[in-house]
């Protein structure tokens, strides 16, 4: 099987790529000469150990002839030219193949959470531990002790692009905005409890919306429901075997899920509203916009890429200082007005 992706010269703002990819998504489209395909697909970096690399790619001529061979969840051969179409780096092919790879092979394509699920996950029964409500605690360890839950969640991605895109992905995420709800809550006056408990509530429909297998496909039950209501109906199960549980302690929870979208053009049928709701949307939306800009892919030697989601672009440099211009003010910027 060929190797890892490398690069052979092209034209100017451009670069051949050739190597090894695993299909993450693939479509195929109406186009002016006919069907194109439509693939994401994932790289392996030239170093190992190196970063996983996703990139769209289309192949315009012959899609015909390949497309039926070519299924998410596997590996092809791929070669193209790297262009900028739209502010977004992508790959036309100029050919690719599928290849026959075991599942260990297509498991090195699979992005993969650096967390440790299993400190992870006892992270996790800590916070839940330490709510004080007895009806909150009850909840929310019966939901973690679930065997679905226990199952799903720590392979479960947190979408499947634009953040957490990993396996253990939403476990990660999970954890980032408790532990961000933990520290905000005394400075806010927000109550903990259930904070905390919406935030560990806010994706758990993901663990059946989005497939843990490689694609990270949506499920049957995903498209035809999706994870707000996958999540109440969770919520709602667990919530009948703790005696005594009351009513307006579903809703309430029940509320975290179907408002941390926050708008309803984001697909929130209702608006978040207690304060505590407001932040379970805003805290879950800023772990999920800082992790799309650290995934976003330089385009140039200055370091700016595109970010597709929002539009924006992204300079990867912003966050460290020490590879600022030193230039004194009025000698550096400024100095492209001057000419």
């Amino acid at each position: 099987m060929p190797g890892r992706e490398t690069e052979m010269a092209a034209g100017p703002g451009s670069k051949m790529v050739k190597g090894v990819a695993f299909v993450k998504s693939k479509s195929v489209q109406d186009a002016k000469n006919g069907p194109a395909l439509f693939l994401d697909l994932v790289f392996r970096s030239e170093s190992p150990g190196g970063p996983l690399r996703e990139i769209p790619a289309r192949l315009w001529e012959g899609a015909d002839s390949v497309a039926s061979r070519v299924e998410p969840g596997t590996l092809v051969y791929a070669e193209g030219q790297e262009i900028v179409f739209n502010g977004e780096n992508q790959i036309r092919l100029a050919r690719v193949q599928p290849l026959k790879a075991n599942p260990e092979e297509i498991r090195e394509y699979i992005p993969q959470t650096t967390l440790s699920v299993s400190s992870g996950m006892e992270r996790l029964r800590e916070y839940l531990e330490s709510l004080e409500d007895t009806h909150l605690r009850s909840l929310g360890l019966g939901i973690l002790s679930d065997p679905e839950v226990r199952a799903g969640l720590p392979l479960a991605p947190a979408a499947k692009k634009n953040h957490h895109a990993t396996l253990g992905g939403l476990l990660e995420h999970t954890l980032e905005i408790m532990e961000m709800g933990h520290r905000i809550a005394p400075v806010l006056g927000l109550n903990r409890d259930l904070l905390l408990l919406g935030l560990f509530l806010h994706d758990i429909g993901k663990c059946w919306e989005i497939s843990s297998q490689p694609g990270f496909s949506y499920t049957d039950e995903g498209r035809l429901v999706g994870h707000m209501y996958l999540g109440c109906e969770k919520v709602a199960q667990v919530a009948r075997t703790i005696d005594g549980f009351p009513e307006t302690y579903l809703r309430m929870v029940q509320h975290f899920i179907l408002s941390h979208h926050g708008e309803f053009a984001y697909g929130s049928p209702v608006l978040p509203s207690t304060p505590e709701a407001m932040a379970v949307h805003f805290l879950d939306n800023l772990s999920g916009q800082v992790n799309a800009m650290r995934k976003v892919q330089p385009q140039d030697r200055d370091q700016w890429g595109f970010e597709k989601n929002r539009g924006a672009y992204i300079w990867k440099k912003g966050s460290d200082p020490a590879t600022w211009d030193r230039s004194p003010i009025g000698q550096a910027l400024r100095k492209v007005f001057e000419r």
